[in-house]
C-alpha cells in the first residue's frame, strides 16, 4: 500500500487539506502536485466536518456532563473553535476589510491586501465579526441545549465546501498567490464532488431527524454565496487568498446567524 501512488496522492491531499484549513500540526514532508492539490480539494468538506466534529463532541460532554455555566461553555467552544483553525483566515477578513474601507481602486485594494500590516478598520471589523458570531452561538446554545451540535456540525462543512467552490469557479484577481497556485492544478470538473458530501450530510441529518435545519441551512449558504462571490469579483475584480479567507469567515457567521434564527422562530 504505501507504494501505491494513488494511494500517496490521497494521503498528500488529505495532509494538505489539514494543513490549509486547520492549526493541527504535521510534521511530515508533503508533495504539491495536480493529482494531491485535486484530493486535497476534494477533502474540504470532510475537514470541515472533522473541526465541527471536534467542537460538537466538547460541546455536548460539557452541557451533558458539566455543572458549567452556559455562558462559559459557549465561550469555550467558541474559542476551541478559532484555535482549531489556528484563525488562518481571520487574517484575510482583515485585509480585505482594510482594502474595502479605503475606497480605493481595485489595483490599490489589491496592494493594500499583500501589505503584512493591519490597518485599524481591520481590527475593528474582526472585532465586530467574532462578536456576533459569539453572539449567536451563545444565544444557539441557551435555546437548544445539546441538541445544538448539530449546527456546529452544519457550519463549518458548509462554510469550507462553498469556500472550495469559490476558489474553483470565481475568476482570479491576479495571476500569483495562493489562489492562482491552486487553479492551476485542480480541474473545475473536481466541484461535483462535493455533491457526494452534501448527500452524505442530509442522509446523516434525515437519521438524526434534523434534516430540515440542514436544508434550509444549505439553501441559505448558496444564496450567502451567491451574494459574497459578486461582491468579490465588483469589489476585488476575482479572488485572492484574502479574499477567499474573507470570505469563509464571513460565510461561518453567517451560518451561525441563520441557525440562530431556525432555533428562534423556527424550531422553537
Amino acid at each position: 500500500m504505501k507504494n501505491n501512488p494513488s494511494y500517496s496522492n490521497v494521503l498528500h491531499g488529505l495532509g494538505l487539506a489539514v494543513q490549509f484549513l486547520t492549526a493541527i500540526p504535521l510534521r511530515v514532508p508533503l508533495q504539491w502536485t495536480t493529482m494531491t492539490s485535486s484530493w486535497s480539494f476534494r477533502f474540504y468538506p470532510l475537514i470541515g466536518l472533522l473541526l465541527g466534529g471536534l467542537v460538537a463532541l466538547q460541546a455536548f460532554i460539557l452541557l451533558e456532563h458539566s455543572s458549567f455555566s452556559l455562558l462559559i461553555i459557549s465561550f469555550y467552544v467558541f474559542t476551541c473553535s478559532v484555535f482549531l483553525t489556528g484563525g488562518l483566515h481571520l487574517d484575510g477578513w482583515m485585509d480585505a476589510s482594510d482594502a474595502y474601507f479605503s475606497y480605493r481602486d481595485i489595483e490599490k485594494r489589491l496592494q493594500i491586501m499583500k501589505d503584512p500590516r493591519t490597518g485599524a478598520f481591520g481590527v475593528l471589523s474582526v472585532l465586530f465579526l467574532l462578536s456576533w458570531r459569539y453572539l449567536f452561538m451563545y444565544e444557539s446554545v441557551k435555546m437548544a441545549g445539546s441538541d445544538v451540535c448539530l449546527i456546529f456540525l452544519f457550519v463549518p462543512l458548509l462554510s469550507r465546501t462553498w469556500m472550495g467552490v469559490l476558489l474553483l469557479l470565481t475568476p482570479l484577481a491576479k495571476e500569483e498567490g495562493m489562489a492562482y497556485e491552486f487553479r492551476k492544478n485542480v480541474e473545475r470538473k473536481n466541484v461535483w464532488f462535493y455533491g457526494w458530501y452534501m448527500v452524505i450530510a442530509l442522509v446523516l441529518a434525515y437519521w438524526s431527524g434534523e434534516a430540515m435545519i440542514f436544508l434550509v441551512m444549505l439553501v441559505v449558504s448558496a444564496v450567502g454565496f451567491t451574494l459574497g462571490r459578486r461582491f468579490i469579483i465588483k469589489q476585488f475584480s476575482g479572488i485572492s487568498g484574502d479574499s477567499v479567507g474573507a470570505f469563509t469567515e464571513g460565510m461561518e457567521t453567517w451560518l451561525w446567524f441563520v441557525g440562530w434564527l431556525l432555533l428562534s422562530y423556527v424550531m422553537a
